[in-house]
């Protein structure tokens, strides 16, 4: 047999209308229980003028016979006890032991003891299934030891008061049931963004990122609704970023394979023909090179990558750079093979003194960016390199007048072993590592690589800095 499981907003009901309905009724039991306490001392102080008045009036007439005829004492008391009967007060007067006049009906418990001279008791007692006030009060002498009972009928006040108190109770009740219902629909529909809630966060658990509240309001709710869906947006980019980051590792591992396994079955191959035929020294010499080439592309293929690997999530060190040092070291690295290509290489005249970096890495950066425009160079074409500062900040940049890209290339631009060229890259030595490696080294320096290209009409590499 399942156990039910009562959900928050219920226990929050049941515990809400249970203290209510302890405080309504008992505030009710209260009320009705004071109420009574006031209507009976109203009623018994009215019953008790009256036993006042009758008791007066007996006092005169007994100390009147006392005085001419002390025998007719008790004839006076029948009189007194007939009389009061009429008018709905039942009598009874003794003296010591001695009954003069009984009207009293029996009470179904003792009555109390007759107070001394001069004062009175009174009590409600059941007598024959009805409310009575009796009430005992001691003559003052004379004659002596008089003891007048008056019994006064009290049924009526009590059932009257049952039915108020059935009134109370009933309103209570009606209250009661109101609140009750009332307070359901209020608790649901408190409970109901909680819930809806829920299903959201249940939705994020199951992996739907996409999964949001309808909540606008500003109360707490609407609060935890905000967090919630803010929560949910940057999962669903977090998790965006680790899925193109697991794509990118996975095409880079893809990549990587594909690069080695040319090389390496040439190589492979060499070497075993090398073991296998009598090759002439000129043969063997074609040979030995052919591996000695494709090892050392392998080996700069390597240190690219170890480069990337070393640059990744770091912080590159920050200190003045003068740019035209830098420019001048760039143009003596690849000043030779640009001559060799017929590409004129050359710097633009500097209005940017100094940047903030690493100077090794930012020479390797603009080494790379220059290398492509050059290798995009034909004969003739003009390679630039220049350096100002901008709106945005400092901006390094490389300009040529080669053959230029298209969109489509210029998006793939960057990514691991991506050659625009490929048989050219591969003609020159390139893996399609450099431009990978050149937005690492920015990313580094907190700076962003932008490139702007045309077909037929050039390229040109932008290394913008964030404004110091």
């Amino acid at each position: 047999m399942k156990t039910m499981r009562l959900k928050f907003w219920q226990k929050a009901y049941l515990l809400t209308l249970a203290l209510f309905l302890t405080a309504l009724m008992g505030s009710v039991a209260a009320l009705a229980g004071l109420s009574q306490q006031r209507s009976f001392e109203a009623e018994c102080g009215k019953l008790l003028a009256q036993q006042h008045a009758v008791a007066q009036s007996f006092a005169r007439d007994a100390a009147a016979v006392q005085a001419r005829r002390p025998a007719a004492l008790a004839q006076l008391a029948r009189n007194y006890a007939a009389q009061q009967q009429r008018g709905g007060i039942l009598l009874r007067v003794t003296q010591g032991q001695e009954t003069w006049a009984d009207m009293l009906p029996a009470p179904e418990s003792a009555l109390p003891s007759a107070p001394p001279e001069g004062q009175r008791v009174h009590a409600v007692r059941q007598a024959q299934g009805r409310h009575v006030l009796y009430v005992l009060a001691r003559m003052p002498a004379p004659p002596e030891d008089v003891t007048l009972t008056c019994a006064f009928d009290m049924e009526p006040f009590f059932a009257q008061w049952a039915q108020t108190r059935r009134l109370f109770f009933a309103a209570g009740a009606a209250v009661s049931l109101g609140l009750a219902v009332a307070l359901y629909f209020v608790l649901r529909g408190l409970a109901r963004p909680m819930e809806r809630l829920a299903v959201v966060a249940g939705r994020l658990a199951q992996g739907d990122y996409t999964a949001r509240s309808a909540r606008q309001s500003r109360d707490e709710v609407g609060q935890l609704a905000r967090a919630l869906d803010d929560m949910a947006c940057q999962v669903q980019r977090n998790m965006a970023q680790l899925e193109e980051a697991a794509h990118n590792k996975q095409r880079l591992v893809d990549n990587v394979a594909h690069e080695l396994r040319t090389p390496l079955t040439a190589i492979g191959g060499y070497a075993e023909y090398l073991q296998r035929a009598q090759l002439s020294r000129e043969e063997t010499y074609e040979v030995t090179q052919y591996i000695v080439s494709e090892t050392k592309r392998l080996s700069a293929m390597s240190e690219r990558l170890l480069q990337m690997a070393s640059l990744q999530g770091e912080t590159a060190a920050r200190a003045p750079v003068d740019v035209a040092g830098l420019l001048r070291a760039v143009l003596h690295t690849l000043g030779p093979k640009a001559k060799a290509r017929g590409v004129r290489l050359y710097a633009a005249p500097v209005t940017l003194p100094t940047v903030q970096g690493e100077a090794a890495l930012l020479e390797s950066l603009l080494v790379n960016l220059t290398d492509n425009a050059v290798k995009a160079c034909a004969a003739g074409d003009v390679v630039e390199l220049g350096a100002e500062r901008t709106d945005t900040g400092p901006c390094l940049w490389v300009r040529d007048t080669g053959c230029g890209m298209d969109a489509g290339t210029l998006a793939h631009l960057g990514e691991p072993f991506y050659r625009p060229d490929k048989a050219r890259s591969r003609e020159q030595g390139g893996a399609g590592l450099g431009l990978c490696l050149c937005r690492a080294i920015a990313a580094a320096h907190g700076a962003r690589l932008e490139f702007t290209s045309q077909p037929g009409e050039g390229t040109t590499a932008q290394v913008l800095f964030a404004a110091s």
